[in-house]
């Protein structure tokens, strides 16, 4: 499963734009280590994300975003967002 995702990440990389590039990183969001991106954690990133705009990203409802639903997610954010993630 961590190879599918690894060659899926290097993939998009490979053809998206400059925007793509600078989203944060899955490792570097989630703060505490535990493989899940909270609510919390993904505001860290994008403080003005709600309850409801995180839950449509959490496909599987579990109150957390895993790396493929974090990816889905941080594909939208705007360039600005992603420099607070460092």
């Amino acid at each position: 499963m961590k190879r599918q995702v690894l060659i899926s990440t290097i993939a998009a990389t490979a053809f998206a734009g400059a925007a793509f590039a600078q989203a944060p990183m899955f490792d570097t969001v989630d703060t505490d280590g535990d493989g899940v991106i909270t609510l919390s954690e993904a505001q860290a990133v994008a403080p003005e994300l709600t309850e409801d705009e995180f839950a449509a990203y959490d496909v599987n409802a579990d109150g957390g975003l895993d790396e493929g639903e974090f990816e889905a997610w941080s594909a939208t954010l705007p360039a600005e967002d992603h420099g607070d993630a460092h």
